[in-house]
Parts: C-alpha cells; structure tokens; sequence
C-alpha cells in the first residue's frame, strides 16, 4: 500500500495534522481548564463576600434564612469559629472526610482558594475561606463547590475534541488522497507516455501542461533527454552505417585481388601487383579500425594518456617531415614555423596524431603548386597551432559538419584524397580531451585555415 507515492503522501498529510492538532487541542484543553477554574473561584470568592457581609451570628433564624437564601444548588457554606468549630453550614452534600480536612484547613490558617481531593467516589472539592471579624470575633467563611460540574465540562469538552479530531483526520485524509491523485496524475501519464517510447520512436515527446510549475519542469527535463538520446542513436546509427561503408571496401578490394589472383596461374608480376593492391587496401582498413578503436575508447573516457612535457615543435618538425614526401609528390610545397623553446604539458602521441591529421588534410586538398604552412605562436595565454593551406577550400553548408564522423561532404577534391572522414573529428577530440579546442579559422576559394589552441598544462 506505502508503495504508492499518493499514500505516503496522504499519511505524511494526515500525519502532521494529527500531530498539529493533537497539540492544538492539549494547550486548549489546558487552557480550558485553567478558564473553567478562574471562573469557578471568582463565583466561590462572589458568594463568600455576599454571604460574610450579610452574616450576623446573634440572629439565628436570619442566618439560616440568608444561608438558604444565599446556597447554591452546586456549593456549600460554612461559618467557622477561630478554633475551627463549625457555627453554621447549609445542608451540606460534602462528605465527613472533606469536612474534616476543610476544618484542619482553617485551623491551620488557611484562607484563599485551596482544592481538597476526594476519593474513588468523588472528584473532590474546591473551597474559598474568607476570614471576617463580627462583633470582635474573628470567623472564617468557606464557600465549597464539588469538582464533579468541572470534570463533566472538562470531558465534555476532552470527548467533543476526539471526536472532532477523528472526524478531520477522516477528512483530511480522504482530501488529501484525492488532492495527490489529482496532482500525481500528470507524473502518471508522463510515466505511461514514456513506457511507450521506444528507440523507433524518439521523436515523440512528453506533453506540457503548465511550463511555469515543477510538472511542467520535469517534463520539458524528460523532452530534452529524448531529444539527446534520439540524437545519440541517430548519431549512433550513422556511425554504424558509415563505418560499414568504409569498411567494406577495402575489404571487397582483398576479397576481390584474392579471387582474381587465385582464379589462374599468373605469372609473378601479376601476383605482386595483387598483393600490393592487397597491402594498400589492408593499410587502409588498418588504419580505419584504429581510428574507429580511438573513437570508441575516448567516447568511453577509457583512454590511457601519458602525459609528458615536450618541445612543441619538435612535433610539429616530425610531421612535416613525415609528411613532406606525400606533399612532394602531390606537387605541394610544405613548411613549418615554431619557437624552439615551448614547452608544454600534454600526451605528445596524441598531439602528433592531431598535427599529422590536420597537415594530411590540408595536403590532399590543396592542388598542384599550392602550400600548406604549419605555424605555432602563443595566443591568449595558450599554445596554437595553425595550418594554412591555398586548397580548393570547403563550402559554408558544409563547414559546420566537417567535424562529423565520416562526413566528406560534396566538394569537388581529387580522386586519389581516399580518406574516411575521421581525420578532423580526431583531431578535434584530441584538442578538447587536452582542455582546448579546435576550428576552422577561415575557409574560401583561397584556402583554409585550421586553428588547434592547446592550454600549457602544469
């Protein structure tokens, strides 16, 4: 039953108002009491005061006249000499016990209110002795009242308060039940709603009804962690796919020279011109899965970085030089610029990696007689690296996707720039695993420039 969240709620409601009024009704209760006291005293303290002034003890039949005159249904009086004598007394209903301790109470002195408490049978009594003077002598009037009225109202009073107690709780309860049905139930169909969900339908959404309150709140919450998710799987899918793609064909082209090689004797010209084309397509689905297995580890956060300090262009120098020969032979002059003395802190394996990616990049897409510059300068308090380059350029709808995984877009580039598109999307990574970033500074008709900026680390 305490599963639901409704009941748990109506019992924490229901609860603190118990606890509320059950302190409510206590400190009323109390007061009530202490109300019902004062007035029975002041009643008792009026009726002494009538009585002591009226009170002439030479005239006995005048006396006993007054004090019928003067009793109450619900008190007594009695006139006591100083030694505690009682002189008069109306028909008393007080038993001998309580008249034995009133009479010790004015013998002893006693004068004011004072409560005498009786026993099983009875409630006990509550008196007012006021000492007068008659004719020089000194009396003292007590005014008694049983507490039994007082008790009756007292649990008149305790009996309603239970009863209306239980009566709200039942109530409050029952409204508050209903209140949390009626304020859970948009969570309920939220809940429903986003059981029907699946990963065919992502792009369905949880409905708003009051943006401005909590619900409201939670919902648009859930709506954006659909939104990332059907993001993240297609994101996810197109990965699949594209890797498929660049995976297959290098694979057709072994599977394909293997079949042609072995479908007839040739001769070992032949054979090696099928084992090269085997080795290029193997070179290249090598490097695929590696740069697919870098991906997949830094999308997981699981890649081992060894952090070193390092000259910067040193670096840069290795992949120039690494690179040059391809520059060469695509007819593309490549040179670099960086301070011999900066040093920064990073992994050097995977700044090399990013180097290497944007040089190639700017190689295979700059033309015959162009140039690709590599420079590396302080900016802003960081390490940037730029690669200029006077390529074909990129077109602006495709600039904002370059760092897609396999995106090449629809530019026209040579037919031997081969290539599966994870090269930028590496690089970028690379730089921001590093705490910096990579963009592309400017790209037009004249070339592109490519911007790393790399923090110095500690």
């Amino acid at each position: 039953m305490f599963h639901s969240v409704r009941a748990r709620l109506t019992l924490w409601y229901t609860a603190i108002l118990a606890l509320v009024l059950i302190i409510f009704s206590a400190v009323s209760y109390v007061l009530l009491a202490r109300a019902i006291r004062a007035e029975n005293d002041a009643s008792l303290a009026d009726t002494a005061h009538e009585f002591a002034a009226a009170f002439d003890p030479g005239d006995r039949s005048r006396g006993r006249d007054e004090l019928l005159d003067l009793r109450y249904s619900d008190r007594e009086i009695m006139v006591l000499s100083p030694a505690g004598a009682l002189v008069e007394a109306s028909k008393s209903r007080i038993g001998p016990e309580e008249k034995k301790r009133i009479e010790a109470f004015v013998r002893a002195g006693g004068k004011g209110s004072y409560t005498i408490l009786g026993g099983e049978e009875s409630d006990g009594v509550r008196i007012i002795a006021t000492p007068i003077n008659v004719v020089g002598r000194r009396y003292t009037v007590v005014v008694a009242s049983s507490l039994s009225e007082q008790a009756d109202r007292l649990q008149s009073a305790a009996h309603a308060v239970f009863l209306g107690i239980a009566v709200a709780l039942l109530v409050a309860a029952a409204g508050g039940y209903l209140l949390a049905r009626k304020s859970l139930a948009p969570v309920t169909m939220m809940s429903l709603k986003a059981r029907q969900i699946g990963a065919e339908t992502l792009d369905e959404r949880i409905e708003i009804g009051n943006d401005r309150d909590e619900l409201g709140f939670l919902a648009a919450t859930l709506n954006g962690l659909l939104e990332r998710l059907q993001l993240a799987f297609e994101s996810q899918r197109r990965f699949m796919a594209d890797a498929s793609h660049e995976l297959r064909t290098p694979i057709a082209i072994i599977q394909g020279e293997a079949d042609v090689a072995l479908a007839r004797d040739r001769d070992a010209v032949d054979y090696r011109e099928s084992i090269e084309v085997m080795q290029r397509a193997a070179r290249k689905l090598t490097r695929i899965v590696q740069n697919l297995f870098l991906l997949a580890r830094g999308d997981a956060g699981r890649y081992p970085m060894s952090i070193t300090r390092f000259y910067v262009g040193d670096v840069v120098a290795d992949c120039v030089r690494g690179m040059r020969s391809v520059a060469q032979a695509r007819g593309v002059a490549l040179t670099s610029s960086a301070p011999e003395d900066m040093v920064i802190v990073a992994d050097e394996e995977l700044i090399n990696r990013l180097v290497l990616n944007l040089v190639e990049n700017a190689v295979k897409f700059t033309p015959e007689g162009g140039r690709v510059h590599v420079d590396v300068q302080t900016e802003y308090g960081a390490c940037a690296i730029r690669v200029t380059d006077t390529g074909i350029g990129i077109p602006p709808a495709d600039q904002e996707r370059i760092f897609e995984r396999f995106f090449r877009g629809d530019r026209a580039r040579p037919q031997n720039a081969g290539g599966a598109g994870l090269g930028l999307p590496i690089a970028r990574w690379i730089a921001e695993v590093h705490g910096g970033q990579l963009q592309l500074e400017r790209s037009d008709a004249g070339g592109s420039v490519f911007v790393a900026t790399l923090p110095w680390g500690t």
